[in-house]
């Protein structure tokens, strides 16, 4: 009894397609696993805080800062909510004097609604990865996410 080359044929594309498809999702948690360990656990900081440390020692708040995820609560000066294709939803986290002293971006479009409906003075946790001072004189939040 022969088999027909075409069955072959079928059977090897799904092996084929099977395998890659489990390759890639051990690759993609192998990279996962590394940036964990790169950034390490969230530190959890407030607004107020994370600005005094640039403030006093750029260098020094980058070494303890840059690049990790921080977990940050502060008062809501502004926010953005940008039309769609326009931008991303921001929001600028203020001190007692409403200056501004964290920049908080790269929130998911989902995020839009939840980011509108928060007023000036009130207290918001954001979660995200911390770039340092970023063509500005506040640290910079990027990918960042309500709490």
């Amino acid at each position: 009894m022969r088999i027909p080359k075409a069955s072959i044929a079928l059977v090897l594309t799904f092996g084929l397609w099977l395998g890659l498809v489990l390759g890639c999702s051990s690759l993609r948690k192998a990279a996962e696993e590394k940036r964990a360990e790169r950034e390490g656990p969230p530190i959890t900081i407030s607004a107020e805080d994370l600005s005094k440390a640039y403030e006093s020692s750029e260098a020094d708040a980058d070494k303890l800062y840059q690049g990790k995820i921080l977990i940050i609560t502060g008062t809501v000066g502004t926010t953005s909510t940008p039309d769609e294709g326009m931008g991303r939803p921001a929001i600028i986290l203020v001190d007692a004097r409403q200056k501004p002293i964290v920049n908080c971006f790269g929130f998911a479009t989902d995020n839009k609604e939840a980011i509108s409906k928060l007023k000036t003075g009130q207290k918001v946790t954001v979660k995200g990865k911390c770039m340092g001072k970023v063509l500005a004189d506040i640290p910079v939040l990027e990918d960042s996410v309500l709490q």
